[in-house]
C-alpha cells in the first residue's frame, strides 16, 4: 500500500516524464538486454512488537502515527531482482548493532542471505559499498 502523501505526489504526467527518462538512459548506455536490468526494493521490518491492533479514526483522516514500544527492533531486508527472471541475488538483512550475534542465525536461514549490521539497523555507505 502506498502512504497517501506519496500517492499525491505523483501525477500520470510523471510517470511518463520517468519512463521518458529511463529509455533515454537505456539508449545512451547502449543497455538492449534485459538481463542486465535489475530492481532493487528495501523494506523495514519491525521484530518484537505486539500485532492485532485496531485503531479506529474518522474518514477523512489519511494517515496516523503512533508511539510504539521501546523494545521494538528495526531490521531492513534488500531484495534485488533481474528482470530476465534469473535466480536473484542474495537478499541482505541488516540488523541493528556492531557485530552479528550468533542467536540471529537459525534453521530458516537458507544460506543464501547475506546478514548485515549498521547502528541504525538501516542501510549506510559501508553496507552500499562494502
Amino acid at each position: 500500500m502506498i502512504a497517501y502523501v506519496r500517492l499525491s505526489t505523483h501525477s500520470e504526467e510523471d510517470v511518463k516524464n520517468f519512463f521518458n527518462e529511463y529509455q533515454r538512459a537505456l539508449s545512451k548506455y547502449r543497455i538492449h538486454q534485459v538481463k542486465y536490468i535489475y530492481n532493487m526494493d528495501e523494506s523495514g521490518v519491525r521484530v518484537g512488537c505486539p500485532k492485532g491492533k485496531s485503531i479506529i479514526v474518522p474518514t477523512q483522516v489519511k494517515e496516523l502515527y503512533t508511539a510504539s514500544p521501546e523494545n521494538c527492533k528495526s531490521l531492513t531486508i534488500i531484495e534485488t531482482i533481474c528482470t530476465d527472471g534469473s535466480p536473484p541475488i542474495p537478499p541482505v538483512v541488516i540488523c541493528p548493532g556492531e557485530k552479528i550475534m550468533e542467536n540471529w542465525i537459525n534453521d530458516n536461514l537458507t544460506g543464501a542471505a547475506v546478514i548485515a549490521v549498521s547502528k541504525s539497523g538501516y542501510t549506510d555507505e559501508n553496507i552500499a559499498l562494502g
